[in-house]
C-alpha cells in the first residue's frame, strides 16, 4: 500500500461528523508538525491554514481545500480495503481529497508555484458555520483554488446556491371525530404542494454549462395529538439556484410561489458559484489530460471563494454517487489518478 492509500484509510479511520472534528485536527496538527517544522499555521477552531514556506512573488499560488468533516455515519458504515476500494463514512466525500492534499503538500519543494492548504471544520452544516471564511482571511492572493468535493476526477465548475426555507401553514385546532369545528393546517398547504408538484426544472446555461433550478419540499411537520386536526402545519423547501443569481433573487420568486398563503421563513441561504476556469494553463491542462468539464449541480465551498474573488472548481477523487452512503467508498486507483493529475496540474503552473 502506497503512503498515499495509507493516508486515506488513516483518515478514514477516524471519526469526525459535524462537530467533532476535535480528534482528526489534533493529529493533522501533528502531522503538520512533523512535515513543516517551519510552517506558517493559522487556526481557526478544529481547522487550520498550512503554508509550507513564504510566497514566492515571482510563482503562481494554487490554494488546496478540503473539509475534515464527515456526516453522522451509518448504523452499518462498512470500513477497510478490499479489492482495491476503500470503505468508510467521507471516504468520498471528501478524506480521499484531503489525503491527496497531503500528500502534495508534502511534496511541495518539487512544485514551480506557492501552496497552501485549508483544513476546515463544520462543512456539512449550516452556511453561517462553516469555518472555511475565517480561514480566508489574510490569505495572499491566490491564482486559483481546487476544493477537493468528489467529482470522480471530472472538473465540476461552479455551483448552484442553495435556500432552506420553513413555510408556516396555520389553521384552527378541533377533535378529529369533528373536524368542521377547526381548520387542518395540512389542508391549507394543498395550494402550494400543487404547485410545487408542478414546478419543471428550469436550465439555466453559465459558459456552455447546464446547471438547473429547481424547488422541493424535503420535510413536512405537524404539532399535537393524531386524534386533533393540527392546528399548524411546516413544510421545510428546499431552493436551487443557478450562478448568475442572487440569493436575493432566489428569495423573491420563493416569496412569489408561496403567495401570501403562508409565513416563509428563511433560515439558511448559500450564494451560487460562478464558473471560473480562465486561467490559461488550467485550460491547457483540461485538454491535454481530456477532462471532462460539467456543472456542479450542488452547493460547494467553490461558492464561498468565488464570493471572495477567489477561482476555484471542484476535483476530487471521489464519487459524488457515493457521498453519505452507509457502503460508501472510493477506488484506490482514482485516488492514484487525481493525485498524477493534480501533480502535472502544479507542474504546468509554472510554465507561464
Amino acid at each position: 500500500m502506497s503512503e498515499l492509500h495509507r493516508k486515506a484509510e488513516w483518515l478514514v479511520s477516524i471519526p469526525s461528523p459535524t462537530k467533532q472534528e476535535q480528534e482528526i485536527c489534533r493529529q493533522l496538527l501533528d502531522w503538520s508538525d512533523r512535515h513543516f517544522p517551519a510552517a506558517e499555521i493559522i487556526r481557526f477552531r478544529e481547522g487550520f491554514r498550512l503554508t509550507p514556506s513564504p510566497a514566492r512573488p515571482d510563482r503562481p499560488s494554487l490554494a488546496l481545500v478540503g473539509h475534515i468533516d464527515t456526516v453522522p455515519p451509518a448504523a452499518r458504515q462498512h470500513l477497510g480495503v478490499r479489492d482495491g476500494v476503500l470503505y468508510g463514512c467521507g471516504a468520498s466525500d471528501m478524506k480521499a481529497g484531503v489525503a491527496v492534499m497531503m500528500e502534495t503538500l508534502e511534496q511541495w519543494e518539487q512544485f514551480p508555484c506557492n501552496l497552501v492548504g485549508l483544513f476546515y471544520d463544520r462543512e456539512e452544516g449550516p452556511y453561517a458555520d462553516n469555518g472555511l471564511d475565517p480561514l480566508l482571511e489574510g490569505l495572499p492572493p491566490i491564482d486559483f483554488a481546487v476544493v477537493f468535493e468528489p467529482t470522480s476526477n471530472e472538473i465540476h465548475a461552479g455551483c448552484v446556491g442553495s435556500l432552506q426555507a420553513r413555510v408556516h401553514f396555520q389553521g384552527r385546532r378541533a377533535h378529529s371525530a369533528r373536524p368542521w369545528q377547526g381548520e387542518n393546517a395540512i389542508y391549507k398547504a394543498l395550494p402550494l404542494l400543487q404547485r410545487l408538484h408542478g414546478l419543471q426544472r428550469r436550465a439555466v446555461r453559465s459558459q456552455d454549462l447546464e446547471f438547473f433550478e429547481v424547488t422541493s419540499a424535503t420535510q413536512a411537520a405537524s404539532q399535537g395529538p393524531t386524534n386533533a386536526v393540527p392546528e399548524t402545519f411546516t413544510l421545510n423547501l428546499n431552493t436551487r439556484f443557478a450562478p448568475g443569481r442572487s440569493p436575493q433573487q432566489a428569495i423573491i420568486e420563493l416569496e412569489e410561489l408561496v403567495a401570501g398563503e403562508a409565513q416563509l421563513e428563511i433560515y439558511d441561504v448559500a450564494p451560487s458559484g460562478a464558473v471560473r476556469l480562465e486561467n490559461p494553463q488550467l485550460q491547457k491542462w483540461i485538454g491535454h489530460n481530456r477532462l471532462a468539464v460539467m456543472p456542479k449541480q450542488a452547493w460547494t465551498d467553490v461558492a464561498r471563494l468565488d464570493a471572495r474573488g477567489i477561482a476555484a472548481f471542484n476535483f476530487g477523487p471521489g464519487d459524488p454517487a457515493q457521498a453519505h452512503q452507509a457502503e460508501e467508498h472510493v477506488s484506490l486507483a482514482a485516488l492514484d489518478r487525481n493525485y498524477e493529475l493534480l501533480n502535472d496540474l502544479l507542474q504546468r503552473l509554472g510554465q507561464g
